[in-house]
């Protein structure tokens, strides 16, 4: 039984000094819960955007951005792009390679739409907490992602 109590009251302090560590880090500690991503409803509101937070769209906003000529990319791995893909999104399986050629097309501080799947998927908001740790600062999850397009019979394109 002592060995079972000196467990106990280990684990206990082993978990009391983890959370005080975390309370005092600079950057805040780690997170006990996700943060929500926002909605934005309006083509004006994502062009005004002056804090790099991480927003969600719908179907009808992502055709408004991309008839605007918004830069889209698509999070789903490069496997699943011969199905197709938003007209003039790009693409890239390699982290850095991504960075790179977003950075290189739009810089910093100007709005791009995140995509993939549909609403199920996680790797859209995944990559956009990624390129917003990265330096991104107005980075837009379409939520519907490429089934939502598709389903609403859009353009597609494809890989030659």
């Amino acid at each position: 039984m002592e060995t079972r109590n000196q467990i106990t009251i280990l684990f206990a302090v082993s978990l009391l000094l983890a959370a005080s560590v975390n309370s005092i880090r600079p950057s805040g500690g780690i997170t006990w819960k996700s943060i929500p991503i926002k909605s934005v409803k309006e083509a004006e509101d994502v062009l005004n955007i002056l804090e790099p937070v991480i927003r969600e769209i719908d179907l009808e906003l992502a055709i408004s951005l991309h008839d605007k000529g918004l830069l889209f990319i698509d999070a789903r791995a490069e496997e699943y792009l011969v199905d197709g893909y938003i007209p003039n999104a790009i693409a890239d399986d390699d982290f850095d390679s991504l960075t790179e050629k977003i950075n290189s097309l739009i810089g910093l501080d100007n709005a791009f739409v995140v995509y993939c799947s549909d609403d199920d998927c996680g790797s859209s908001e995944e990559l956009a907490y990624d390129l917003q740790e990265w330096g991104f600062n107005n980075i837009l999850v379409f939520k519907g992602g490429w089934k939502s397009w598709v389903d609403a019979g859009l353009k597609k394109q494809f890989n030659e």
